[in-house]
């Protein structure tokens, strides 16, 4: 069905922000599942990851006890991810709060090794607080 210009199809109403919301979910969950990734290879001190004689070092602490974090990190990113996918109010606030602990996790990161990774994490994070923050209240409008 095809509506003319003005008309909308009941059919085809949405909620206002709801692709802010969808993306907070795809970015959370892609996100989580890296960071795990990451955490992984820090832990273990894979050559992948620390290639150079120095980079054990991190602006605070060492790779292993960040990768703990970063690992811890992203599996609570996942778990707030399908919590926002299920429009929870609770999710919503854990996922702003895991999102801003994950670019907080990375901020030391970004001296390290790998700075574009840790700099992409950081700015997917603000967005997807910002999306949470915008469009994840209980006043959302349809459209």
């Amino acid at each position: 069905m095809v509506a003319g210009r003005g008309e909308t199809l009941a059919t085809e109403s949405y909620e206002k922000g709801e692709g802010w919301l969808f993306f907070a979910f795809v970015i959370l969950v892609i996100v989580g599942f890296f960071n795990a990734v990451l955490g992984l290879t820090m832990i273990a001190g894979d050559n992948i990851y620390v290639t150079a004689r120095d980079s054990g070092t991190v602006v605070i602490g060492n790779v292993d006890g960040w990768g703990w974090v970063i690992l811890v990190l992203g599996i609570l990113e996942v778990v707030a991810g399908f919590g926002v996918l299920a429009r929870s109010q609770l999710s919503r606030w854990f996922a702003i709060v895991m999102a801003t602990l994950a670019a907080l996790g990375h901020l030391p990161v970004i001296f390290g090794p790998k700075p574009v990774f840790s700099f992409l994490v950081v700015l997917m994070s603000v967005l997807v607080i910002y999306g949470l923050a915008q469009y994840g209240g209980r006043d959302r409008v349809s459209v």
